[in-house]
Formats: structure tokens, sequence, C-alpha cells
């Protein structure tokens, strides 16, 4: 029975060797780590905005008189320079408006020769009545009649004289009409809108009807992306800040641009009621024949670059409580009065790398982008960090023993989904 004892436990030593073995074995291999270098390169920090294309300069054309479309010299998309015919209207019932005042404004000069004629007999009518009058052969009311007849003489060349005036100026009119039977161009540039056809009637135009509004001239050698920024990121936008720009239409295609205004009033989205956003207008530095008014365009508006600083991924930088911290000890001084050790503030850190083990550094972050953040300190370059997976890094604590796959985060989810493809294909 002793020895049957005694051998129990010799096997129950045993075994908890082996297990402590194996715990020991997996405690040095630790967990599973995703690593990449602490690395120097330029980083830019950049605003995303997306909006349209509008050209710098265009222009409505409206008619001036009102009449039919004869003939269009133009069609959507063509270019036009300034000074070439647009459209003309027609132009009988404006020539024949012309040739009436034109005839009317010869009789009314005709009418005022007659009336400085008949002025010029009048005066000489009362001339010799005067002098009757003075010998006594004529009466006072005969030299009265005389004086009478020339002041109405007087008033008909007066009135002759002022409807030259008024037919003159209904003549200067109809000639300026029948001029705007034509309409040319305003300017250099590509028809971006044109809304009537030959035969239609078109109105005049005036402000702020769009129906008076026959076309539209676009200079396209100046081409802004009209993009609406984000309320949260407009503080960093400035003028004369760099872009590129990506229109949808032209896959793979990059231009570039700067900032030329910044709105400073903002609006709200039909779809998104709750965000704000402000308009911002880039020029584009590289405009070409491809781009069109109205394509879409997505903006990428660099708003900060620093060259040559230390910058890891930015899913290696985690937040802890300062308790967390190695060295750390909370104590009277390091709790804020009042504060709720539950809303405690956090602070920035990254795990390094060293023998094995993750060591957890407190860091300092500046500009960031899509995939990478800045450290003012903290780090060196080469020092090699963890950056996931996000289970591991998320509790990772400092000194925990760590093991660095040999293949990437992107590596292994695709060989999972190779993986899991390959199983369904089956």
């Amino acid at each position: 029975m002793k020895k049957i004892l005694i051998g129990a436990l010799v096997l129950l030593v045993l075994g908890a060797i082996v297990v402590a073995s194996i715990r020991s074995g997996k405690g040095e291999k630790g967990t599973k780590v995703y690593g990449e270098p602490v690395e120097r390169r330029d980083l830019a920090q950049v605003v995303k905005a997306s909006g349209e294309l509008e050209p710098r300069v265009k222009v409505n054309i409206s008619a001036h008189v009102i009449g039919k479309i004869e003939r269009l010299f133009v069609e959507e998309g063509d270019r036009i320079e300034r000074g070439q015919p647009f459209l003309q209207l027609e132009r009988e019932a404006f020539l024949a408006q012309r040739d009436q005042w034109a005839a009317q404004l010869r009789s009314a000069q005709t009418a005022v020769r007659q009336a400085q004629v008949s002025l010029a007999d009048s005066r000489n009518k009362l001339q010799r009545a005067q002098r009757l009058e003075t010998e006594g052969i004529f009466s006072s009311e005969q030299l009265e009649a005389a004086q009478l007849a020339e002041t109405s003489a007087e008033l008909r060349l007066q009135e002759s004289r002022e409807t030259v005036s008024q037919m003159a100026a209904n003549l200067t009119k109809a000639q300026d009409d029948l001029s705007k039977t034509t309409i040319y161009a305003p300017l250099t540039g590509r028809i971006i809108v044109l809304n009537a056809e030959e035969g239609e009637v078109v109105v005049s135009g005036t402000m702020n009807n769009p129906a008076s509004v026959i076309g539209t001239i676009a200079d396209m050698s100046e081409i802004l992306a009209t993009v609406d920024v984000d309320e949260t990121e407009i503080v960093n936008v400035k003028l004369g800040q760099e872009a590129v720009l990506e229109v949808d239409a032209l896959p793979g295609k990059e231009y570039h641009g700067r900032v030329v205004e910044v709105g400073s009033s903002g609006f709200n989205r039909a779809s998104q009621p709750d965000v704000t956003f402000f308009q911002v207008k880039i020029l584009f530095a590289d405009a070409d024949e491809d781009l069109r008014a109205d394509m879409s365009v997505r903006a990428e508006i660099q708003t900060a670059e620093h060259a040559d600083t230390l910058v890891v991924p930015i899913q290696a930088v985690v937040e802890r409580k300062p308790a967390e911290e190695p060295g750390e000890a909370r104590t009277a001084s390091t709790d804020s009065p009042g504060r709720d050790r539950g809303e405690e503030e956090t602070v920035k850190v990254v795990f390094v790398i060293e023998n094995g083990k993750a060591v957890q550094r407190r860091v300092e972050s500046g500009l960031s982008d899509e995939t990478h953040v800045e450290l003012t300190a903290g780090v060196k370059a080469g020092e090699q960090v963890v950056t996931g997976p996000y289970r591991a890094l998320r509790d990772l604590k400092n000194g925990d023993a760590v093991s660095v796959s040999k293949t990437s985060e992107a590596e292994d989810r695709r060989a999972k989904d190779d993986d899991k493809d390959e199983e369904e294909d089956r």
C-alpha cells in the first residue's frame, strides 16, 4: 500500500513538472504579435473632401430683345472665340421698325425746314407791320396780329425740332435693337449649356430669371474644384495650401491645385442635416481638355508637412491610464480632486519589442495621415513596435512576453481569406 502511495505521488510530481514545463514553454514563446520598425520619412497631414468641377469664369447668354431664333451658330460642347456669332434672331420686324422710324425722322426734319421758312416769313411780316404802324398805315390790331403770327411760327419750329429729337431717339433705339438680333460671344471658351433651338422664341433677359438664359460659355482654361469640408477640419484649411485632385470620370489621372477660397458660412446637406460643411474652392494648376463642368472630384488638401520625422503605423499607438504605465503608482498627487476614476484621462503609449518582451513607452504624437502617425518623443528610429493584432494589443501589458510573426498582418489576413475561399469551393 505504501509503495502504491509513493508511486502515485511520483506520478503527480512528474505530471506537475510536465504541465509546468509546457506552461513555461508557452510563456517563453509569448503572445503572437505583428511588429514594424520606427522609421524616418516625410509625413503630410491632409484634409479629404469631395465636390464638383466648375469653371472659374462663366457667362450666361441671354437675349436683349424678344424674337425667334433664325440660326444657331454653335452646339453644346463647341469651343467659341470672343466676338464670334452665337445666334441670329429673325430680323424682318426689326428692319421694318428701323425703316419706319427713319421715315418719320425724315418727315419731322422736313417739318422743321417748313417751320423755319414760316418763321422767317412771319418775322418779315412783323417787321413790315412795325414800320407801317409807325407810319400810321397799320393799326395796332394789325401789328398785334403780326406779332402773334411770329410767336406761333416760333412755337411750331420748336415743336418740330422736338419731334425730330424724338424720332431720332426712336431710330437709334430701333438700330440698337436690330444690332442685338445677332448675339456674339463675350469671351473665349466652351459652350457648356445650350437651352435653345432654332425656331424657338427667346425672351429678353432679366436678372434672376433662369428661363431667359439661352446658353452658358465657360472659360475652361481655369477650373475650380468646389468641395465641401467638414466643420471639424475647416480650421486647418488655409489659402494657398496645395491639393491633389482626382476626377471620378478620369480614373488613374492625378491633378494638382491650390486653395483659392475658403467659405466663411456653413451649410447642411439634406442627407446629413446634423453635420455642418464649409465650401472650399481649389484652382487646378494643370487643367486640360479632359475636364468638364459638373464632374465629380475628390480632393486631398495638404494642411501640414514634416520632413524626415519619426513615424509608426497608426494602430501601434494605444491609450492607457497613467496608473497602468510601468513605474507609476497612484498617489494623492496623481489623483485630480473631484475626478471620477472612471473618467481618468488617458495617455498615448506604444509597446516596443525588447528581448522578446513588450515594453510600454509613453509617447507624444504629432501629424498623422491615414496609415501613420508622427511621434515626437518616446521612441528612436529602428526600434520595433507592436502593431497588432488588435485583440492582443488591447490586452497587452508592460513586460508581457511576445512572439513576433514573420509575416505581416495583411499577409495573414489574405492567407485566411484564401483558405476560406478554398473551403467554400469544396
